[in-house]
Protein backbone atom coordinates (compact mmCIF):
# COMPACT_ATOMS: atom_id res chain seq x y z
CA UNK A 1 0.00 0.00 0.00
CA UNK A 2 1.15 4.05 -0.49
CA UNK A 3 -0.46 6.83 -0.37
CA UNK A 4 1.57 8.19 -3.19
CA UNK A 5 0.52 4.86 -6.15
CA UNK A 6 -2.63 3.59 -6.13
CA UNK A 7 -3.85 0.54 -8.61
CA UNK A 8 -7.40 -0.50 -8.88
CA UNK A 9 -8.30 -3.35 -10.60
CA UNK A 10 -12.00 -4.26 -12.49
CA UNK A 11 -12.93 -8.03 -12.62
CA UNK A 12 -15.78 -9.80 -14.09
CA UNK A 13 -17.22 -12.87 -15.41
CA UNK A 14 -16.09 -13.78 -18.94
CA UNK A 15 -17.69 -16.91 -21.16
CA UNK A 16 -14.46 -18.66 -20.85
CA UNK A 17 -14.16 -18.48 -17.36
CA UNK A 18 -17.42 -20.23 -16.23
CA UNK A 19 -18.64 -17.74 -14.20
CA UNK A 20 -15.49 -16.89 -12.83
CA UNK A 21 -13.98 -13.40 -12.45
CA UNK A 22 -10.96 -12.21 -14.27
CA UNK A 23 -9.62 -8.58 -14.74
CA UNK A 24 -11.19 -6.52 -16.76
CA UNK A 25 -9.41 -3.27 -16.38
CA UNK A 26 -6.89 -1.24 -14.66
CA UNK A 27 -6.56 2.10 -12.88
CA UNK A 28 -3.68 4.14 -12.07
CA UNK A 29 -3.32 6.71 -9.78
CA UNK A 30 -2.00 8.88 -6.92
CA UNK A 31 0.09 11.79 -5.88
CA UNK A 32 2.95 10.81 -8.19
CA UNK A 33 1.03 11.36 -11.06
CA UNK A 34 0.00 15.44 -10.04
CA UNK A 35 -3.82 14.33 -10.17
CA UNK A 36 -3.62 12.25 -13.60
CA UNK A 37 -4.89 8.55 -13.96
CA UNK A 38 -4.52 6.26 -16.23
CA UNK A 39 -6.96 3.23 -17.13
CA UNK A 40 -6.47 0.31 -19.68
CA UNK A 41 -9.48 -2.11 -20.25
CA UNK A 42 -9.94 -4.75 -22.40
CA UNK A 43 -10.04 -4.84 -26.24
CA UNK A 44 -13.90 -5.72 -26.84
CA UNK A 45 -15.14 -3.12 -24.20
CA UNK A 46 -12.79 -0.78 -23.07
CA UNK A 47 -9.92 1.48 -24.04
CA UNK A 48 -6.60 3.25 -22.85
CA UNK A 49 -7.50 6.44 -21.46
CA UNK A 50 -5.52 9.38 -19.98
CA UNK A 51 -8.09 11.62 -17.28
CA UNK A 52 -11.05 9.50 -19.37
CA UNK A 53 -10.00 10.99 -22.56
CA UNK A 54 -9.57 8.18 -25.02
CA UNK A 55 -5.52 7.75 -25.88
CA UNK A 56 -3.87 5.04 -27.90
CA UNK A 57 -6.39 4.02 -30.25
CA UNK A 58 -3.94 2.14 -32.49
CA UNK A 59 -0.19 1.34 -31.30
CA UNK A 60 2.15 4.30 -30.26
CA UNK A 61 3.59 6.09 -27.88
CA UNK A 62 1.74 8.77 -25.44
CA UNK A 63 3.99 11.46 -23.49
CA UNK A 64 1.96 11.61 -20.20
CA UNK A 65 2.04 14.69 -18.73
CA UNK A 66 5.49 14.90 -18.22
CA UNK A 67 5.20 12.18 -15.21
CA UNK A 68 6.39 8.50 -17.78
CA UNK A 69 5.54 7.63 -20.85
CA UNK A 70 3.14 4.86 -22.21
CA UNK A 71 3.66 2.91 -25.92
CA UNK A 72 1.05 0.73 -27.37
CA UNK A 73 2.57 -2.25 -29.47
CA UNK A 74 2.72 -5.86 -30.25
CA UNK A 75 5.84 -5.80 -28.26
CA UNK A 76 6.97 -8.37 -25.25
CA UNK A 77 6.70 -11.57 -22.82
CA UNK A 78 3.57 -12.86 -22.27
CA UNK A 79 2.47 -13.30 -18.67
CA UNK A 80 0.24 -16.98 -19.83
CA UNK A 81 2.40 -18.09 -22.40
CA UNK A 82 -1.46 -20.11 -23.33
CA UNK A 83 -2.46 -16.59 -25.47
CA UNK A 84 1.18 -16.89 -27.27
CA UNK A 85 -0.87 -17.95 -30.20
CA UNK A 86 -3.10 -14.90 -30.10
CA UNK A 87 -2.21 -11.01 -32.16
CA UNK A 88 -0.28 -9.22 -28.92
CA UNK A 89 -1.60 -6.15 -27.79
CA UNK A 90 0.12 -4.96 -25.07
CA UNK A 91 1.11 -1.34 -22.51
CA UNK A 92 3.93 -0.84 -21.44
CA UNK A 93 3.69 1.74 -18.66
CA UNK A 94 6.76 4.03 -17.30
CA UNK A 95 5.85 6.01 -14.61
CA UNK A 96 7.92 8.39 -12.15
CA UNK A 97 9.64 6.54 -9.44
CA UNK A 98 10.63 4.03 -11.40
CA UNK A 99 7.16 2.31 -11.49
CA UNK A 100 7.06 0.27 -14.75
CA UNK A 101 3.42 -1.72 -15.43
CA UNK A 102 2.83 -4.25 -18.46
CA UNK A 103 -0.34 -4.70 -19.78
CA UNK A 104 -1.52 -7.39 -22.28
CA UNK A 105 -4.99 -6.81 -23.63
CA UNK A 106 -7.05 -9.26 -24.98
CA UNK A 107 -10.73 -9.44 -25.82
CA UNK A 108 -12.15 -10.15 -22.56
CA UNK A 109 -9.27 -9.35 -20.02
CA UNK A 110 -6.42 -8.31 -19.56
CA UNK A 111 -3.29 -9.79 -17.85
CA UNK A 112 -0.57 -7.35 -16.27
CA UNK A 113 2.78 -7.57 -14.40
Amino acid sequence: KSTDVQIQGRYKATPFTNGLAATNAVAIGGAFLHGHTLKVGCMENGQISWDNQPILGTFGTFDAAGVGTITYNDQGDLVDAAMGHLEKHIVHITLNGGIQIEVMRWSNHINLR
